[in-house]
Order: C-alpha cells, then sequence, then structure tokens
C-alpha cells in the first residue's frame, strides 16, 4: 500500500478553477464513503479550503482511479492538468509543509491546521482512517506545534485580513466613518470585525445566513445583524463589503451592484470576496466605483509586499526532515511487527492443523514414531518448502544487503 495525495491549490489553479473542484463540510461524509469504495482504497482523507482540494489516501494502486474519479465527478476532465500527485516521502513532506504552513498563500498562516483538523476529525467520524494515514495526519499535528514553538515562522505574518485593511485605507482616505457589511459568520467573519474594530470602524453589520448565528456574532461584538435574504435591499447602504461563505453559487450579482450604485449616486464601494467558490460574480470589476479583490488578488498583493522570513522556512523544513524520518522509523516498525504478527498466525495455523491429527492418529492408537515422523515431515514441508518456493520469488528483488541478513538469519539458527 502506497500513501498519496492527488490535489490542486493556489500554486497548480487559479481561483476560476479551485472553486470547481471546492468541497462544502457539509458533503465531506459523503464524498469519503464515495471515495472509499473505489477498489484498493484503504484509509481516505479530504481537506478542501479555499486555497486547497486535497485527497489523501493509502492505496495499492488507487491515486490514479481516484484521479479519474475527481475529474469525471465535476465534469472537468480536461482539467486533469491542474492537478498534482505526491506519493509515499513527497506526499508525507508536502501534508507536513501544509500543516506547517509552508504551502500557504500566507506563509506561517495558522487557519489552514483547523481545517486540516477539522477534515481529520469527519474521516474518523466516518471510519474513513484507521492506520498508516491516521498516524501521518497525528504526526503532522505534532510538526504544525514544533515549527510554531521553535521557529517564528508566523510572526508578523501578512494576512489577507490585514492586506484588506491596507487596500481599503488605500482607496478611502479614512475607515473610521464607513458603513461595513459583513456576510457569512465564520472565522473569517471573526477576523474581519477583529481588525475593523481596532482601526475604529463602528457601523459594522453582519449578514448570514443561518440567523442564530450571525445574531450571536453581532451581539458578541456590538454589531447590527441583517438575515441573507434581504441582502440586495440593504447593499447600497454600505461602502465596504467583506465576503467569505462557504455557498455554491455568487450570493452578489453585477444587478445588485448597478441598483446600488443608482441608489448611492456613484459612491465608490470596496469589496472583499474570500469565498471559494466566489461570493461575488467577478464581472462586477468591470463597473465604475467598484475595487472587487478576490482571494487570489490578495494573494498576490501579499506575495509583492513581503519579504519570506528565510531563516524561519529554513528551520521549519529542518524540523520537517526530522520528522519524516520520525515518521519513516514509526512505519518501518509498524510493518516488521506486522510481518512477525502475520507470520506467527501463518504458522498457528499449521501447527493448529497438524497437532489435530497428530492427536487424532494418537487416539486410534497408531505407533508413536510414526505421529513423530508425520508431525517432523508435515512441518518440514509446510514450513521450510513453501518458505523456500517465496524465497525463490522475492531474491531478483533483494539488493546484496538483505540477501547477506538474510544469510545471517538461517546461519544463526
Amino acid at each position: 500500500m502506497t500513501i498519496s495525495v492527488i490535489g490542486l491549490n493556489h500554486k497548480s489553479a487559479n481561483i476560476d478553477v479551485r472553486e470547481k473542484f471546492s468541497f462544502s463540510a457539509d458533503n465531506a461524509s459523503l464524498l469519503l464513503r464515495r471515495i472509499k469504495k473505489i477498489k484498493d482504497i484503504s484509509e481516505v482523507i479530504v481537506v478542501s479550503t479555499c486555497n486547497r482540494t486535497e485527497i489523501y489516501c493509502d492505496s495499492k494502486n488507487g491515486v490514479e482511479d481516484i484521479k479519474n474519479w475527481l475529474l469525471a465527478e465535476k465534469e472537468y476532465e480536461s482539467f486533469g492538468k491542474y492537478l498534482y500527485i505526491h506519493q509515499e516521502e513527497d506526499a508525507i513532506e508536502h501534508l507536513f509543509k501544509v500543516v506547517a504552513g509552508l504551502d500557504s498563500m500566507v506563509i506561517g498562516e495558522t487557519e489552514v491546521l483547523g481545517q486540516v483538523k477539522t477534515a481529520y476529525k469527519i474521516a474518523l467520524e466516518n471510519k474513513a482512517i484507521d492506520g498508516k494515514l491516521k498516524r501521518l495526519f497525528e504526526y503532522s499535528f505534532s510538526v504544525a506545534k514544533n515549527v510554531r514553538t521553535n521557529t517564528d515562522i508566523g510572526g508578523n505574518a501578512i494576512s489577507f485580513m490585514y492586506t484588506s485593511i491596507l487596500l481599503i485605507k488605500k482607496i478611502f482616505s479614512t475607515v473610521e466613518e464607513k458603513k461595513c457589511l459583513l456576510i457569512g459568520a465564520g472565522e473569517m467573519t471573526e477576523l474581519a470585525l477583529k481588525y475593523l474594530k481596532s482601526n475604529n470602524v463602528n457601523e459594522i453589520t453582519i449578514c448570514n445566513r443561518k440567523e442564530e448565528k450571525g445574531k450571536r456574532l453581532a451581539v458578541e461584538n456590538d454589531c447590527k445583524y441583517s438575515n441573507l435574504n434581504n441582502l440586495s435591499n440593504i447593499i447600497h447602504e454600505f461602502d465596504v463589503i467583506i465576503t467569505s461563505t462557504s455557498s455554491s453559487l455568487p450570493l452578489i450579482g453585477k444587478g445588485n451592484i448597478e441598483s446600488a450604485l443608482i441608489k448611492r449616486s456613484n459612491d465608490s464601494m470596496v469589496i472583499i470576496d474570500l469565498g471559494v467558490p466566489r461570493d461575488v460574480e467577478s464581472q462586477i470589476k468591470n463597473l465604475d466605483n467598484i475595487y472587487l479583490y478576490s482571494i487570489d488578488d490578495l494573494g498576490q498583493i501579499i506575495e509583492n509586499n513581503y519579504k519570506i522570513r528565510e531563516k524561519s522556512i529554513k528551520d521549519a523544513e529542518e524540523i520537517i526532515k526530522f520528522k519524516i524520518v520520525e515518521y519513516k522509523n514509526w512505519l518501518s516498525e509498524n510493518s516488521s511487527t506486522e510481518i512477525i504478527r502475520n507470520y506467527r498466525e501463518y504458522v498457528d495455523d499449521i501447527t493448529s492443523g497438524i497437532v489435530i491429527k497428530a492427536k487424532r492418529m494418537a487416539k486410534n492408537s497408531e505407533d508413536i514414531n510414526e505421529i513423530i515422523d508425520y508431525v517432523s515431515q508435515t512441518l518440514k514441508n509446510k514450513l521450510a518448502h513453501e518458505t523456500t518456493m517465496k524465497l525463490k520469488e522475492l531474491y531478483p528483488n533483494l539488493d546484496e544487503d538483505k540477501i547477506e541478513k538474510l544469510n545471517k538469519l538461517f546461519k544463526e539458527n
């Protein structure tokens, strides 16, 4: 069996492609069950965030099958060029870099760790992992903690929300008097609240599909609340809109903004769309006095405006190298334990059958020498002959070191 990952991220595909392959948390359980039905897949975890969709698996030869299934499932067979596949040590290293924030659009960010932990929890609940992959993800969480504790990789990280505030300030000379609308009630909205409040923005409205969650967040942060169904009636009131939902369809269309601009007498609006799939139709960008930024736009700004902390990254990579060796040692120990267990079961099966036959012979008062001869000869045939045949099959694939170790093993015994 081989540990593999197949997926796409912000490096291999732009948002137009990524949003087509995103999976919501609501259908993760169904997705896991469907992938588990693919032949020769023993374990699977699906990680889907705004910047990546990745399927990790332990399989015999199921990676290509998963690729074909994924492309057929999304009905985009021509998009295979955007997918990457990593196997064995490359897959292990990739996961460790993901949870450590080294593979993120914002180097050092921690949100991805929480997202991977959620994916792990869903896989556990659906009994989709129970062996090597389960242990690999547990190791990855240790990697993330180690990197966070022993490097400055997360220090002064330039986040999406920080960049968003800078953009808003660049377009509006001051943000204190601006009216802001936050669509969604997840982690990104909570971050937006934190940044807006720290910049003395007081007129904030939260708009969410699930009223209970949205109202609770609004009350906790001294904000107004409006139901998502009322969005088209109030959108013109706001100078800044930050949206981050898991909606599969856009929430704000070109017509909504055109109507809003008329009511606003063409006053400028800044729209930050952090949704994947996108919450805002991209054509809105072409309207006058509208400043629309997608998550990819922000990522480009971040990349262009900060110096990656090279020493911290190198330190993190050293930790990852060490943890890869540690995990591979565990794999080796686990494999040897499994081999020993399987061999003992094999010997037990053989000896139990021989013992039963020998007891039957004794019960029939057969000669003790004949019984001993039977036991001796049968053990020799079963153990020596079958082991010899297996060794002959394996011999062409063994290197000199393994052959020497086998020779020593049999000479010593």
